[in-house]
């Protein structure tokens, strides 16, 4: 009623007599007003509530909590100040998760590998690509490529029983190409001239889907790596990157072969930590292992499955780039819970040695747990066109330079420096490991430690340690590094006992 008094004093009439009048709207309003957000008649400011909010316990298993811890863990990471730290805290725990590869083998695989992703697809070449220019030395690169076609056929030929896969021609071939486009054009790409260039590295990324998580185990060929990235395809606010179409996957994986497995989650983008070239640029990826193209002609004279070649190839483009520039945005420092300032782009070329796809992927988000999220990730692909038609008497018939000068467009696209508003330069980190990291010793930090880091905890007594230590087991060693501690004062003098309570 107080409050009620106050509110009403404008309409208070001063006189012999004291009265006032009940305007209705303002009678209706102040009754409907709680106490506590009515404005001070002093400061004219709201008033704070007297008590803190009400959070679930930390101890509960109800629903609210539940999200309550998640929403804890998700303010911690994001507050940790190195990539190391988030990758440490992130990948603490062994989850179930769907294996997935580059290579799908199942029909309509793509629909699901764009889904699990949230990846759309532009039929065409970014113009940053297109409008790359040609050198004169065009013709002399045309002349040596052909000359390696011939060499390598010759060779087939003369060890039939070795080489007679297509497989092994074309893993031969994406090799020596790739070795003899990097050195022809080098001189006039200075990016290509300092460029790393690994074969055969292992990549491996792992994310939360809306529904469960995933684990990508992937392999391409060659990796062509460079010390700055290249430049955005296009803005994260267009039409592509907000309203592309991404079909929806609505039935389990297992029906597409792909089934859940216990083990540790990894995220490796296929080069050491200590490089100091770490911005993806090219992969070449072999793709005629997995899938046959004489098999898939074959079934589209039967009618059957020949249109799913270029959407198996287009899906293993979505996922190798995928798997690849996210795990190099986890290195910068972005994860999950803390999404892309800028787009991290990247390129591949796929061949079995005489057809050639080409894509260009623009990585736009990483939270793909949140359905709100109104980012998607972009592919601009370009379907396989033949490099040339046959050889006949000892002559490449039928040589294609379109192919070849949109493959010496996509080497040639140049890295530019990372803009000032987008944020820092890539840093590398040092592998995590599980002696040197720690939190304080607050409610929400301790609830953490429980959950993601029990044996890191600093308060753990001398005895308490020996006694951990007997069964904890250093995998650099091979055995238990307490095995030899019989007593409380050989604990400063243990190396494996300084980094366990982390002193060293």
């Amino acid at each position: 009623m107080a409050a009620l008094i106050q509110n009403m004093r404008p309409y208070l009439v001063v006189g012999k007599s004291c009265s006032f009048t009940w305007p209705p709207n303002v009678l209706a309003r102040t009754c409907m007003t709680s106490p506590k957000a009515l404005p001070s008649a002093e400061t004219g400011q709201e008033k704070r509530p007297l008590y803190p909010p009400v959070v679930p316990s930390l101890t509960s298993n109800s629903e609210a909590a539940k999200k309550y811890k998640q929403e804890l863990i998700r303010q911690k990471i994001a507050s940790l100040p190195s990539p190391k730290d988030k990758i440490t805290a992130l990948l603490q725990q062994n989850r179930k998760a769907h294996m997935l590869y580059a290579l799908g083998r199942r029909y309509n695989v793509h629909a699901y590998q764009q889904w699990v992703t949230r990846t759309t697809v532009v039929k065409q070449l970014p113009e940053s690509v297109t409008d790359v220019p040609v050198d004169d030395r065009f013709e002399q690169v045309k002349s040596q490529v052909m000359d390696l076609i011939l060499q390598e056929r010759h060779y087939m030929k003369r060890n039939d029983n070795k080489w007679r896969e297509p497989y092994r021609f074309g893993v031969v071939f994406t090799k020596e190409l790739a070795r003899l486009l990097t050195t022809a054009v080098s001189d006039g790409v200075p990016h290509l001239a300092t460029a790393n260039i690994i074969h055969g590295a292992k990549v491996e990324y792992c994310w939360p889907h809306t529904e469960y998580w995933c684990q990508l185990l992937d392999q391409p060929d060659i990796q062509i790596l460079t010390h700055h990235p290249l430049p955005q395809y296009c803005p994260m606010d267009s039409a592509a990157s907000i309203n592309g179409e991404v079909p929806v996957y609505e039935w389990s994986p297992r029906h597409l072969a792909i089934f859940e497995r216990t083990r540790k989650r990894t995220i490796f983008p296929g080069f050491k930590i200590e490089s100091p070239i770490q911005c993806g640029h090219t992969q070449f990826r072999v793709i005629s292992k997995g899938m046959s193209r004489e098999k898939f002609h074959q079934d589209l004279r039967k009618d059957k499955t020949g249109d799913q070649l270029e959407l198996r190839i287009m899906g293993s483009a979505v996922m190798g780039l995928f798997g690849w520039t996210a795990a190099q945005a986890f290195y910068i420092g972005f994860t999950w819970y803390q999404d892309l300032h800028y787009p991290i782009t990247s390129q591949v070329v796929l061949t079995d040695g005489r057809f050639f796809t080409f894509g260009c992927y623009q990585l736009n988000t990483l939270s793909l747990q949140q359905e709100d999220n109104p980012r998607r990730n972009v592919l601009f692909f370009q379907e396989s066109q033949p490099l040339y038609d046959d050889i006949q008497d000892g002559q490449v018939v039928g040589f294609n330079d379109d192919v070849l000068r949109t493959l010496l467009q996509v080497l040639g696209n140049r890295t530019e420096p990372l803009q000032t508003e987008w944020g820092p330069e890539p840093v590398p980190f040092n592998p995590p490991t599980r002696f040197n990291y720690h939190l304080g010793d607050t409610q929400e930090n301790l609830f953490f430690k429980k959950m993601y880091a029990p044996h890191l905890r600093k308060d753990l007594s001398s005895e308490r340690v020996v006694r951990k230590l007997k069964n904890f087991k250093d995998n650099r060693l091979g055995k238990n590094i307490g095995s030899g501690v019989t007593d409380i004062y050989q604990l400063e003098s243990n190396p494996s006992v300084r980094k366990f309570k982390g002193e060293d």
